[in-house]
């Protein structure tokens, strides 16, 4: 393993924050004293933020690279949206494929030559680059399957961030509440503080199981499912250049590529039209 640098500034900076954090909650020092306007709500406390996602930074950033971190992140509006690749855009996809198979059979140079340039930078792209090698059926069908599942596999991992995420945050979250407990018990002899001790505790684990279930374990299994989307539509792309390859013809291609979409779905689609 190499030693990563990046990995030790972010695991410091993290556990930095989650010691501020519970300096705030052991009463060390008070961020609502200090900053007033932070006070505005009594479920609203920045130092049981740090707890929470300083700690699962920090438990992050060890499995995983800052850098995929990061990329993670900048997914979390998605949280808001949906896939792209849903059961229209296969259908849009299958009836791409099978366009190919007039032009692919009337002129194979000249049409890789404009559909590759055509697609440049996206998987369709590089599929028909592909068939410019003069590779075997499967030879094609085993290098552009290895395209598909790398693409996979490095979206998958951003789903496993959050899923990580998720796993930890309750735990981080009764980590917070034990430091909490630690300082009210200390604090018997007053019981001026029992009540904020033991609230501020349970703020962070409300924190934990919170981002939890409402943002990493959704997001988790959003972008699993979308990556499993996409994955489908590009094995769909994939399987049909092996049949252009096949010299099946382009209603073959058609019932062959169908035959894999959900039925309710595409007779829905098919009304439309």
């Amino acid at each position: 393993m190499k030693f990563s640098i990046s990995t030790v500034l972010v695991v410091v900076i993290s556990l930095g924050l989650l010691a501020l954090g519970i300096m705030d909650v052991t009463g060390v020092f008070h961020f609502k004293k200090m900053f007033p306007i932070l006070a505005f709500s009594r479920y609203f406390d920045i130092p049981s933020l740090f707890i929470v996602m300083g700690g699962l930074m920090a438990n992050s950033s060890i499995m995983f690279s800052p850098q995929i971190v990061g990329k993670a992140f900048k997914r979390v509006g998605y949280l808001f949206s949906h896939s792209s690749y849903t059961e229209k855009k296969q259908l849009e996809t299958i009836e791409l494929v099978s366009s190919w198979v007039s032009p692919y059979n009337q002129d194979r140079i000249k049409f890789i030559n404009e559909a590759a340039e055509k697609h440049k930078g996206t998987p369709a792209g590089y599929f028909i680059g592909l068939l410019s090698a003069n590779y075997t059926k499967e030879e094609f069908g085993e290098i552009a399957m290895k395209y598909v599942n790398q693409n996979y596999k490095e979206k998958k991992t951003l789903s496993d961030v959050f899923q990580s995420m998720g796993n930890s945050g309750p735990a981080f979250g009764m980590f917070g509440t034990l430091f909490g407990l630690v300082y009210m018990l200390s604090s018997m002899d007053d019981p001026s503080k029992i009540g904020p001790g033991l609230a501020l505790g349970l703020l962070v684990t409300l924190y934990g199981v919170s981002l939890t279930h409402l943002l990493f374990f959704p997001l988790a299994k959003k972008l699993h499912i979308a990556a499993t989307k996409e994955r489908l539509n590009e094995e769909l792309m994939v399987e049909g250049l092996y049949l252009l390859l096949e010299k099946k013809t382009e209603i073959f291609m058609q019932d062959a590529l169908k035959a894999q979409v959900d039925r309710n779905v595409l007779q829905k689609l098919e009304k439309k039209k």
